[in-house]
């Protein structure tokens, strides 16, 4: 047991000997029965107040940062508008919104050229949305910053579904070759995505024809698409079980 566990439990223990102490004084009744599981509950409790009050202090941080920022650009030239317009673009560029350039790596995929005999070997040697989406991710995780296929940005809520013999992104149909590009090190997203044991070995033993190359300059377009956040709403404090 580490000593924070050990901490909670120490704290605990304080707490049910000061309401144990507060039922003599008072002649109060408790009827309840402390079980290991409340224990735990009570610790898990104790963890969520912790976690978010961490988060409540970074949110504030970042508040007095940002109120900083607007202090100094007022202070220098009389106005926060010029300031306010470069957190805008700095969102827009996060969100996926403007259309950025960098250096990247572009890659390519095609169904592969080889005669089959039946449905099961015709599924293995097609490009599915599957695969799509895993090269995305691989490439998310090596670091990339922007990726767009066949043209369309992917955002937070893009969508990448099979559409019979073509691709649907964001209800869009794409037919072969699929054109992926990804902006950022290309050093680092090729040797990831190349790696042994990566999706691209796995298309590769497939039959899938890739091609895979560095770039210094790629440029991606914003995204085109309606927003979809429909549902959701802001609230304050953090999330509840």
């Amino acid at each position: 047991m580490d000593k924070h566990r050990r901490l909670y439990f120490f704290i605990i223990a304080v707490l049910l000997g000061v309401i144990g102490t507060l039922q003599i004084r008072s002649n109060f009744t408790y009827n309840g029965i402390v079980t290991i599981s409340k224990l735990l509950e009570m610790q898990n409790e104790i963890e969520n107040l912790q976690n978010e009050s961490e988060l409540l202090r970074g949110a504030t941080q970042d508040m007095q940062l940002k109120l900083k920022h607007y202090k100094d650009s007022y202070n220098m030239t009389g106005s926060i508008h010029g300031t306010m317009e470069a957190d805008l673009e700095e969102t827009n560029d996060m969100a996926g919104m403007e259309k950025v350039e960098g250096p990247g790596v572009i890659i390519t995929l095609n169904d592969s050229l080889e005669e089959v005999t039946n449905d099961f070997m015709l599924d293995w040697i097609l490009v599915h949305d599957t695969d799509i989406l895993e090269l995305v991710n691989e490439l998310r995780a090596a670091g990339a910053e922007a990726i767009s296929i066949n043209g369309e940005r992917v955002i937070a809520t893009t969508s990448v579904r099979c559409g019979g013999p073509t691709i649907l992104i964001d209800d869009k149909r794409h037919a072969i070759p699929f054109v992926i590009k990804a902006i950022g090190d290309p050093n680092k997203l090729y040797a990831i995505a190349t790696a042994p044991d990566s999706y691209i070995e796995w298309l590769y033993s497939r039959g899938v024809r890739v091609t895979f190359h560095r770039a210094d300059k790629l440029i991606i377009d914003g995204y085109k698409g309606r927003h979809k956040l429909n549902y959701q709403k802001k609230i304050e404090g953090g999330e509840t079980k």
